[in-house]
This record gives C-alpha cells, sequence and structure tokens, in this order.
C-alpha cells in the first residue's frame, strides 16, 4: 500500500504544479498597483458581468430546481426516460446562440423592431446561458432530490400536503445543491466573454480580452482582472458547502412521490416544457434552416477536422482532469482549508487569462514543443476544469467510510490489486460524473483555443464563432446540425454503457 500512497502523492504534485503553471506566465511582469483598477466605464463593465451572471444562475435554479421536483414526483419518477433532458447537455453554447438568431429574424419578419431591439444585449445572453446550463442544474437538483433522506419527507406526507412537504422539509434538504448549481452557473457565465460578444454584450471578462489583443502586457492584464476574479471567488467559498455536498451517485427513488398541486405543479410542469424545448427546438430550427440536404454533406466535410479536433481535445482534457483530480480530491479530504481554496482558484479565473498565462510560461521553456500539438489547448483547459472534478471527487470521497477501505486492504494481494478491485468500483461514479463535465465544458470552450490553439488546429467551437460574427448561413446550420446529431449519439452511448453497468 506504500505504492500506492507513493502513487498520490506524485499524481497531487503534478496536479498542482499544473494548476499553477499559467501563473508562473505572469511572473516577471510589471504590475503597476497604484493606478486605480476601476475607472467608471469599467466598473459598469463589472457590472454587467455581475448581472449577466447572476441573472442566468437565478432562472437555472428556478427552472431546473422546479423541473426536477415535477419529474422526481411525477409519471417519470422511477423511468430512465426521467434523464431525457441531458440529451443535449453536451452540446455548446454557439448551438443556442444561433437559434436565437434564427427565431429573431423570423419574428422579425413580423415585426422589424424585435430584430432591432431582441439581437443584441442581456437578453440574448441570458437566454443562451440559461439553455445551456439548464441540463446541469435539472441533473444536479434532481440527483439531490434522489439523494437526500426520505425519512422526514415520509413522514411529514401523513401530516400535510405535498406542496408544504416540499417547501418545508425537502427544499431545506437540497439547497446546498441548488445553490451551488447556481453558484457554478454563475462561476462560468462572468468568467466567458464568447457569448456576450456574439450578441455585443460588454462585459468585464470581454475587456480583459480586448486590453489582452491590444497590447499584450499580461501584468496589466492580472490587475485589470483582479476584482473579477476576487468577486468569482468570494461567491465560490460562500456556495463552498454546498459544492462540496453535491452528491455523485442517484438513489431509487421508490414507488410514491408527493402529491403536488396548484401553482406549484403548474411551474413544474411548465418548468418541464421548458426543459423539452431546449431539447426539440435547436433540431427544428436547424432542420427548418437546411432547404437543400446535399448542403450538409458540405457543411460534413468542410467542419470534419475541426469536430475531430474538438472530440480529441476534450477527451484528452478530461483524462487528464479525471487522472489528476480523483487523488487529489482524497488527498484533500484531511488537509487544511488553504489547499481546498488552491485547488479550485482556476474556477475564479478568466479562461482567456488562463491561456495568456500558459503561453507566456511555456513559450521559450523546455516543454515548448507542446504548444505545437492538441495537447497544449488541452492542458489549458484541463487546468480551467480540473476544480470542477475536484468538487465531484470530494463529494464521493465523503460518501466513502475509510473503515470499509481498510478492511478491504486486507483481502487483496497487493496495491494494484486493491486499486483495480476496490478504489476503481468505489469511485467510479465520480470518474464518470468528473469525465463528463469535463468533456462537455471542454467541447464548448472557445477562450483558451483562441489563444492556445497551435496552427493547423482548430476547434469547432472557433470555427463557428468566426462564423457567426460574419452572420449565420446554412452552413453554419449544418455545422450545428451536426454537432447536435454527434454529441447526441455520444451521450447516448454513455448512458447506455452506464445503465448496463
Amino acid at each position: 500500500m506504500k505504492t500506492i500512497g507513493r502513487i498520490q502523492r506524485i499524481i497531487v504534485a503534478a496536479f498542482f504544479l499544473l494548476l499553477l503553471l499559467p501563473l508562473l506566465g505572469f511572473f516577471g511582469t510589471e504590475m503597476n498597483w497604484e493606478e486605480v483598477c476601476l475607472n467608471r466605464r469599467r466598473l459598469g463593465l463589472l457590472e454587467n458581468s455581475v448581472c449577466l451572471g447572476g441573472l442566468s444562475a437565478l432562472l437555472c435554479m428556478m427552472i431546473g430546481l422546479l423541473a426536477a421536483m415535477k419529474i422526481h414526483n411525477g409519471r417519470l419518477r422511477n423511468s430512465n426516460k426521467r434523464w431525457f433532458f441531458l440529451l443535449l447537455a453536451p452540446v455548446p453554447y454557439y448551438i443556442y446562440a444561433l437559434m436565437w438568431m434564427y427565431l429573431v429574424r423570423m419574428l422579425g419578419q413580423f415585426d422589424r423592431r424585435i430584430m432591432s431591439t431582441a439581437m443584441t444585449g442581456l437578453l440574448p445572453s441570458v437566454f443562451v446561458n440559461v439553455m445551456s446550463f439548464l441540463p446541469m442544474v435539472v441533473g444536479l437538483s434532481l440527483v439531490a432530490l434522489e439523494h437526500h433522506d426520505t425519512v422526514l419527507e415520509e413522514m411529514g406526507s401523513v401530516y400535510a400536503h405535498g406542496n408544504l412537504v416540499f417547501r418545508k422539509i425537502v427544499f431545506p434538504a437540497i439547497r446546498p445543491v441548488v445553490l451551488a448549481s447556481g453558484a457554478l452557473v454563475f462561476v462560468l457565465s462572468v468568467t466567458d466573454f464568447s457569448v456576450p460578444s456574439l450578441f455585443q454584450y460588454q462585459t468585464f471578462t470581454l475587456e480583459i480580452f480586448s486590453e489582452y489583443s491590444r497590447g499584450g502586457n499580461l501584468g496589466e492584464i492580472a490587475r485589470l482582472a483582479l476584482p473579477l476574479i476576487l468577486i468569482v471567488l468570494a461567491v465560490i467559498l460562500v456556495m463552498e458547502k454546498g459544492l462540496k455536498s453535491i452528491p455523485v451517485r442517484q438513489k431509487q427513488s421508490g414507488n410514491k412521490g408527493l402529491i403536488l398541486s396548484g401553482i406549484q405543479d403548474k411551474a413544474g410542469r411548465i418548468a418541464i416544457v421548458i426543459c423539452v424545448l431546449q431539447v426539440t427546438v435547436p433540431l427544428l430550427v436547424f432542420i427548418l434552416q437546411i432547404k437543400d440536404w446535399s448542403d450538409l454533406l458540405d457543411s460534413l466535410l468542410l467542419c470534419s477536422e475541426e469536430l475531430l479536433v474538438s472530440l480529441l481535445i476534450a477527451l484528452i482534457s478530461a483524462v487528464i482532469a479525471v487522472g489528476l483530480a480523483g487523488p487529489t480530491a482524497v488527498w484533500l479530504q484531511k488537509k487544511h482549508h488553504f489547499w481546498w481554496i488552491l485547488a479550485i482558484l482556476p474556477m475564479a479565473i478568466p479562461s482567456s487569462l488562463i491561456g495568456m498565462g500558459l503561453l507566456s510560461a511555456v513559450n521559450g521553456s523546455i516543454i515548448h514543443d507542446i504548444s505545437r500539438t492538441a495537447l497544449f489547448p488541452a492542458l489549458g483547459c484541463a487546468v480551467k476544469y480540473m476544480p470542477f472534478a475536484v468538487i465531484i471527487f470530494s463529494a464521493r470521497a465523503r460518501r466513502v467510510h475509510r473503515e470499509e477501505l481498510d478492511m478491504a486492504m486486507v483481502y487483496t494481494d497487493g496495491g494494484w490489486d486493491y486499486f483495480r478491485k476496490i478504489l476503481i468500483p468505489v469511485y467510479r461514479p465520480a470518474m464518470i460524473g468528473a469525465g463528463s463535465l469535463v468533456f462537455l465544458l471542454t467541447l464548448g470552450e472557445e477562450g483558451i483555443g483562441l489563444i492556445l490553439m497551435p496552427p493547423g488546429y482548430e476547434t469547432l467551437a472557433v470555427k463557428v464563432y468566426n462564423y457567426l460574427h460574419y452572420g449565420a448561413s446554412e452552413l453554419v446550420s449544418g455545422f450545428c446540425l451536426i454537432t447536435i446529431v454527434v454529441t447526441a449519439m455520444i451521450l447516448l452511448t454513455v448512458l447506455k454503457q452506464i445503465g448496463r453497468k
């Protein structure tokens, strides 16, 4: 067992080394801290970012909780079909951005004022974020509902109506997870610039990227980004309890749920309709946009290389994140709070800033050659999204009884036998959950790709992002339809394998 402990320490060291690598790129840069970080204009941009993240998180939590509540207590309670909303969970944000553009243009044929008011600004940015992150929030809320202790719920059902039981007993029990899911949406929204840039909504993160494009002074950029980083880190720390309590393995729901009625029941039905539309509308919109199906073949040929590159980078990123985050999360259980904060720090840093620091650290170093391969952007995405994997593994580690693992050591032949027969099965739910989440987030990542992508490589997210700035077309519709079909097939395959297990 000493071998396992030694390997764990090596992996933990590699985790923090990779995590801190982008910070090395900012060392030696000039930072004039005496200057005021925020003028009136930049303060307004910071407010825009917080507003975008706050509205996206609030709507996702409301819709996600209501949909999960209705699914958990409805006809789909014990059916595998209750996970239908995950069908397009891996679909990148630009799918919903393009869908919004098409819908607005269709409505604009009846009233031109819609085009001028709904094509840019906060509204479309919030819409895209909500549609992109809603499956994650519904999924976390549903798992929390299936995982919480149902004894009090069953006792309350004897003496009170289902609506009251949910408000007084069930919701307080799952509230930390619901708030944590909202915190994740907030973090992902305020640290991303791609969605606001598509709809010309000026945010603080977009200002950081623009500053890098203008001058490339990393010291100035680090000083500029500090207020946003502190805000996001504060949100993460406030929601830390909920983040640590996210369950990673659902329990059987039983045969009977709460009987909901009135406004609560109607709100749940509306939320489920929104989840259904989130899955069906993109498919219908892009199918209607394809006027000549031969163009779809042309789109496939034109984007096949970018699609393969995207899948490869997402796979490498997921493998790195799971391989490093798993042992680190177990190691963090008995360590000082400082190490936990350090492990989740990249969540608070915009993707573009991680890309800038990693590029500066690697250029001219002994590992410079990796900047010419797909491993480079995959490393950047792994740094950004490893904290999400740490959170999932930490939640799983707290549900594993150390005494049972110690007993298992007695009945195994050695370190490898213990690892293969005990640790892998115990942490398999976390491996699947963390790997899927990192894969999903990397697939739609654009900021890191724009900075770290080597010549000759391009992800589909970057390709579509460039096309969208020149206006939507049938070619882009083909790209999006192919992306939907491919990612849905991948997810269905994964879920089918999980079901067999």
